[in-house]
């Protein structure tokens, strides 16, 4: 018979590398599916989110400003002033 050379785990936990003997079997191997667990889930609390509605921009950054707007889900150009970048956040936010 042939021999490869494999890892084999000690009693102390190490791994040590030894011949070992190759074991070839002809017999066809079945594949066996176990099925999955059936888990029974309760229903989750609902979470509620507060958007924050008032913030107050005059005292943010520029590049807060545009990580605040991010956050909603518009994108600033740093390039404009800062009174634009508050007056698009604004128009964006604004219920009409």
């Amino acid at each position: 018979m042939s021999k490869s050379l494999d890892r084999v785990l000690q009693p102390d936990g190490s791994y040590k590398w030894e011949e070992v003997d190759l074991i070839h079997s002809t017999k066809k191997v079945e594949t066996v599916v176990q099925p999955e667990p059936v888990v029974k889930s309760e229903p989750k609390e609902k979470l509620s989110v507060q958007k924050e509605t008032t913030a107050d921009f005059e005292s943010m950054s520029k590049k807060q400003l545009e990580t605040y707007a991010r956050t909603i889900g518009i994108e600033l150009d740093r390039r404009h002033n800062k009174a634009e970048l508050i007056a698009e956040i604004e128009k964006f936010t604004s219920p009409d």
